[in-house]
């Protein structure tokens, strides 16, 4: 039985189809919740809002982004989630989290969020997929902020923050864990998904 108040954090390699999951799974949530609100939240999404507008910051963190391929610093990006999660967050919705927590920071912050908020036992889906595949699918997608050395470095920073933050999240009782095969069909993965959840 799903909790009213739950809240899933997707995590995954840059191109592993987390995006794709999560609105597969929103949608099946709604369709056997209709009385519960979901909500998102996108660290993409946040950023992208913030770059439409001009200033010294944003040209340096645009320049981080696409330029370099590195992730956000924890200082900017908590800022820019805690404001954007408040104006979302309550007791009686299901929330999905996308592109955070990626470092450890991130991770004591969203657990001490979670504590504040009283939003217990949050999900933690990590989808698995081969830094090869995941190459593979990012060079095929051909976006703008997809070149060579941009695709490298941000797999370098995944390997970097975001596995040992997955090793903490392991241990730490309050999350609960699981990881997803994400080398199958889109529908293979999402079934597998629902069964691993037993929703």
């Amino acid at each position: 039985m799903l909790n009213k108040s739950q809240t899933f954090i997707l995590v995954g390699r840059s191109g592993c189809g987390k995006g794709t999951q999560l609105e597969l799974l929103r949608k099946y949530l709604s369709l056997k919740n209709k009385d519960i609100e979901i909500k998102q939240v996108i660290m993409g999404d946040i950023f992208r809002s913030f770059f439409e507008k001009s200033g010294y910051v944003r040209d340096i963190a645009r320049d981080v982004s696409m330029s370099q391929g590195k992730f956000q610093p924890d200082f900017l990006t908590n800022a820019l989630l805690v404001n954007d999660v408040i104006d979302k967050v309550d007791e009686n919705s299901i929330m999905f989290f996308d592109g955070y927590p990626r470092t450890i920071k991130q991770l004591e912050n969203i657990k001490e969020l979670f504590v504040y908020t009283k939003r217990e036992n949050p999900i933690v889906i990590n989808i698995e997929v081969s830094r090869e595949s995941v190459k593979k699918r990012m060079f095929a997608r051909g976006r703008g902020d997809d070149s060579e050395g941009a695709i490298e470095s941000r797999l370098n920073e995944y390997d970097r923050t975001i596995v040992p933050m997955l090793a903490l999240i392991k241990k730490d009782s309050f999350f609960k864990y699981i990881e997803i095969e994400g080398e199958g069909s889109v529908e293979e993965i999402h079934n597998n998904l629902i069964k691993t959840l037993e929703l």
